[in-house]
């Protein structure tokens, strides 16, 4: 049910991504959308009671048109604060809050004047649905502060308290939950009225104390973590710039001492003895190794800082399909080394767009192609294919070859981590190659998972926005 009600409201959510990246703006959008599914279900249920009340309900005072209003009205709201919610998305995060609040706002006295008429047509404050203002209550101090949440409280206690006195005037008629035609209607005596009335108010005010006391601390603690998640962006990017400044001056030495071991093995000093071009020859690998590290350290912190400020990256419209078959290229005479061939069946071009920065997707298929590769068993085929998704392209690269651990599924993206099993199939893998992939993939908002199935084949799935924002 709660993965339903989540499709319908994914269906209404109108906010772009970038609105909802502050934690109070996205809690905001979704109650708000929740809350418009919350009346169109309530609507329908009144439908459901007028259409079979005299089956199911004959007792009931309330008229069948009665209720047919109540959802006629709470429909054609719904679609007004739909409309309006949509408009004030296109705005800034500031701009949005305000208008959502006053739109949650006009929801909430709405529903409460619908509750009026519902609760004194089924018998005034003897009736259950007195109780049902408790609901949006506890919604309004999720959703305001105190100030504003007591505001609502009171009125409901004043919704209850009017009607007593317009019953009481002469008013309003005289009406009961449950009317029977052989049952005698006596008239409530004025002091079980205000017993009735003295115990909602308790009730509604010792509700709206201890909802109330638990959400503002709970919005403390919040605000406490928002802090706290700031500080460590902070020192996250202060060793990004770090590692970014250390690496490049790391890069240049490795450079020198790589060409220098060249140049002894290309014998412009002289003959070299066997002992020596064996120490040369390990120097000028690990030195390519370092490089290659530093190489991806730089790439990585690189993407990072682009991460932060996504809307200078220059992005176009991306085929897949064609930028999947190109990132085999490189690696063509690799796999041929292996015996490895490659499958594109099911990768065609032209059908899989996507709007995203094309050398940010060509570094990530590269890295997610060259594990392929370097981790597919000889004599294997690497795969690639792609998908439609609900607003969304999917991208899969799958090979033979090295077993993905389930508990391993999600450490392999992180940095440096790299299995017993990886270390043994590929020494000299530097651990930032799927870190980078999910950098990327983080970037357009997308999503990466790695699994291998009951059959043997570990597969790759990146999930693309078709949209960048």
């Amino acid at each position: 049910m709660d993965a339903f009600a989540d499709t319908l409201a994914a269906r209404l959510d109108r906010a772009p991504a970038a609105l909802k990246e502050g934690l109070r703006e996205r809690e905001v959008n979704r109650r708000l959308l929740w809350f418009l599914l919350l009346r169109a279900a309530v609507a329908s249920a009144l439908t459901g009671v007028a259409l079979f009340k005299g089956l199911l309900f004959p007792e009931l005072q309330v008229p069948a048109g009665g209720l047919f209003a109540c959802a006629l009205i709470l429909l054609g709201a719904d679609g007004l604060f739909w409309l309006h919610y949509r408009s004030s998305v296109g705005e800034g995060p500031q701009s949005f809050l305000l208008k959502a609040e006053r739109n949650l706002q006009a929801q909430i006295v709405l529903d409460f004047l619908v509750l009026a008429y519902l609760v004194f047509e089924c018998g005034g404050i003897e009736s259950p649905l007195a109780y049902f203002f408790l609901f949006h209550n506890a919604l309004s101090c999720l959703f305001f502060r105190r100030r504003v949440s007591l505001a609502h409280t009171l009125l409901s206690i004043s919704i209850l308290v009017a009607l007593e006195a317009l019953r009481r005037a002469g008013a309003v008629p005289e009406r009961h939950f449950i009317a029977v035609a052989s049952w005698p209607t006596p008239a409530v005596p004025s002091r079980v009225s205000a017993y009735y009335l003295s115990g909602l108010s308790f009730f509604y005010l010792a509700a709206w104390y201890l909802v109330s006391t638990i959400t503002e601390r709970l919005r403390l603690r919040e605000h406490q973590l928002e802090e706290k998640i700031d500080e460590l962006l902070e020192v996250d990017r202060t060793k990004t710039r770090y590692m970014l400044v250390t690496t490049h001056e790391l890069k240049a030495p490795f450079a020198a001492i790589q060409s220098y071991a060249e140049v002894l093995l290309d014998g412009y000093a002289g003959e070299l003895s066997p002992k020596a071009r064996e120490i040369l020859e390990r120097v000028q690998v690990r030195c390519q190794k370092l490089l290659g590290m530093l190489k991806d350290m730089i790439r990585l912190s690189n993407i990072t800082t682009t991460k932060e400020r996504r809307g200078a990256l220059a992005t176009g419209l991306i085929d897949l399909g064609l930028v999947g078959r190109e990132a085999v290229e490189p690696f063509r005479e690799s796999a041929a080394r292996k015996g490895i061939s490659f499958d594109f069946s099911r990768l065609e071009g032209g059908r899989h767009l996507i709007e995203g920065n094309l050398e940010q997707i060509q570094i990530l298929l590269s890295n997610i192609v060259g594990n392929a590769v370097s981790y597919s068993h000889s004599g294997t085929t690497v795969r690639l294919w792609a998908e439609h998704s609900s607003g969304a392209e999917e991208l899969c690269v799958a090979n033979r070859g090295l077993v993905v651990r389930p508990e391993h599924a999600e450490k392999v993206f992180l940095e440096y981590f790299r299995s017993e099993e990886a270390v043994k199939a590929n020494p000299n893998g530097t651990g930032l190659g799927l870190a980078i992939a999910r950098q990327i993939i983080g970037v357009h908002r997308g999503r990466i998972g790695m699994e291998t199935d009951e059959k043997g084949e570990t597969v790759v799935r990146m999930r693309f926005p078709r949209t960048f924002l």
